[in-house]
């Protein structure tokens, strides 16, 4: 597990999940170390097998959605640790009937949110793309800008180091 300033990097989008008041939180997850702690922030854990592409750990995620009803999914990435919970709770007061979406800079990405009536075009995605063609479809105002600080899009090694070089960094600043 990839660890982010002593801690694992997906438990910080975890608890930020956990501290909305949602629902259901679900965390489509791979291994038992992941689903411990999904289990330990109080998400329940859907299990994606083998080795899942972006759009397998979403359809898994939006198929228990609609089993138990629901209306509305909010779509996050656990590799994003520092998206505050209130950007998430702006994107569910923007998305209406329509969704909602991130963007930094120019990137339009997670967190989302898709109403219900996107759930079937979001089911049809395959590969390694996740809901990413959907958000770039989105009209302008449906996208709500993620502050800087928040933005730490966690891929690669180096991406893990800069981050936590940068935490002990804010730790250190007076």
């Amino acid at each position: 597990l990839a660890t982010l300033n002593g801690r694992p990097l997906c438990s910080y989008a975890f608890e930020t999940v956990a501290s909305l008041d949602l629902d259901r939180c679900f965390a489509c997850v791979r291994s038992d170390a992941v689903a411990e702690l999904a289990q330990a922030a109080g998400l329940e854990v859907l299990r994606v097998e083998g080795q899942p592409q972006q759009s397998d750990s979403l359809r898994r995620g939006l198929k228990a959605a609609q089993d138990c009803g629901a209306t509305q999914v909010l779509v996050t990435l656990a590799d994003m640790p520092f998206v505050p919970a209130t950007h998430m709770a702006d994107l569910f007061d923007m998305a209406g009937h329509d969704a909602a979406a991130s963007r930094f800079d120019t990137q339009r990405l997670p967190p989302a949110v898709f109403p219900a009536s996107r759930f079937a075009e979001l089911l049809a995605l395959t590969g390694d793309q996740g809901a990413g063609r959907v958000i770039q479809a989105l009209p302008e105002p449906q996208i709500l800008t993620l502050p800087e600080q928040s933005f730490w899009d966690i891929d690669t090694a180096d991406d893990l180091e800069r981050a936590d070089r940068k935490m002990k960094d804010l730790k250190t600043t007076p």
